[in-house]
């Protein structure tokens, strides 16, 4: 549960036989985990504070088919190195802030990430504002001392034309990146990932060599499979929304081959900053927005046997969080309508159809 502001003093969230005391939530945003409740069920979330008391209803998401085998979580668009958002006269802290809103963000969604239970970390791109050697030294640091195993590919920040190649920067800390579509085999998942970030490019591009070069990774999976790219696949040649992503028809061949190859797979992408799903007939393809602007968030993912669940949570560390909250007036307000999408786009249960099946 997030929220804006609460009463001051005590205030007690109870839900599905679950109670969460919360002694005084400040002035400011904030959220809380109510959590053990039972999957696919309609319940009531009741808040009581002093003088007061409200009920919400919700429904909790249904639990995909057989055993839980692994848990990991998404990043992307941390932008360490920037010190403003929004567009024009952009929203900055006050010169000196230390650390800056990228590196608080990043790290809280990271820790928040573990503590959910992630046992691995992917990274899809937009790790720095402008690619500079400084900023990956950060990045290496805060990635190397990650407890867990960390993937990473690289977005259009990274390879500004002016930026030094990454690689070897990130190789100083421990961290490979492949130049060619790589993959991590986890229980009961195959993660591929690919590359659509081209040096001085805004846009993304997958051309043929890298679509081959994906599907066969899918392909070659045991089971399931889950693409992670930065770009996100538009749905025309045109850009129809800001900032621009894979052309529509590079994106819709590149679904073919993936549907052809494995189409028990899900492909989750950034750079938008805004969430979103769409789907293209049995593959199902998700944006999920930056730490570091509203509303702040990261993905995790429950793989089971028979399907996989996405759940997006914003960052809640109060720091980080009373940042993000103040970006949702970006774009004159817009911002923090357009950004979080559909509630039903950020978390959704999806089963895996069986090869063959469309």
């Amino acid at each position: 549960m997030c929220w804006r502001r609460l009463p001051s003093g005590p205030v007690t969230l109870a839900a599905g036989g679950t109670r969460v005391e919360i002694d005084d939530a400040g002035e400011g945003p904030g959220a809380a985990v109510v959590g053990d409740l039972p999957p696919n069920s309609r319940l009531s979330l009741d808040v009581a504070w002093l003088g007061g008391k409200k009920r919400l209803r919700f429904k909790t998401l249904p639990s995909p088919p057989g055993e839980l085998l692994y848990r990991f979580a998404t990043v992307n668009d941390i932008h360490i190195g920037d010190r403003a958002f929004g567009m024009y006269r952009g929203m900055a802290e006050p010169p000196g802030t230390e650390p800056p809103f990228p590196w608080r963000c990043a790290t809280a969604a990271l820790q928040e990430a573990v503590e959910w239970g992630a046992e691995s970390i992917v990274v899809k791109g937009d790790l720095t504002r402008a690619g500079r050697p400084r900023e990956w030294a950060s990045v290496g640091r805060l990635l190397a001392s990650q407890p867990i195993p960390v993937d990473i590919i690289l977005g259009n920040h990274d390879v500004q034309r002016t930026a030094p190649d990454a690689r070897p920067l990130l190789a100083e800390h421990g961290i490979k990146v492949p130049i060619e579509p790589f993959f991590r085999d986890v229980p009961g998942l195959r993660l591929v990932f690919g590359h659509t970030a081209a040096q001085g490019a805004r846009k993304g591009a997958i051309d043929e060599a890298q679509r081959r070069a994906v599907a066969e990774l899918c392909a070659a999976a045991d089971g399931p499979a889950f693409v992670a790219l930065h770009h996100y696949l538009q749905r025309f040649r045109m850009t129809t929304m800001w900032p621009p992503g894979v052309p529509g028809p590079q994106a819709d061949a590149f679904l073919d081959a993936i549907e052809a190859a494995n189409p028990a797979t899900i492909v989750a992408t950034g750079h938008s900053h805004r969430h979103r799903r769409h789907s293209r007939h049995a593959i199902v393809t998700a944006e999920i927005g930056s730490t570091k602007d509203y509303p702040g968030t990261w993905a995790g993912y429950a793989v089971h046997e028979g399907g996989i669940r996405q759940v997006v949570r914003r960052v809640a560390r109060p720091d980080a969080m009373a940042w993000t909250e103040r970006t949702r007036r970006a774009m004159f307000g817009i911002w923090g309508y357009w950004s979080p999408g559909l509630r039903t786009h950020r978390c959704f249960t999806h089963v895996w159809p069986t090869r063959g099946e469309r």
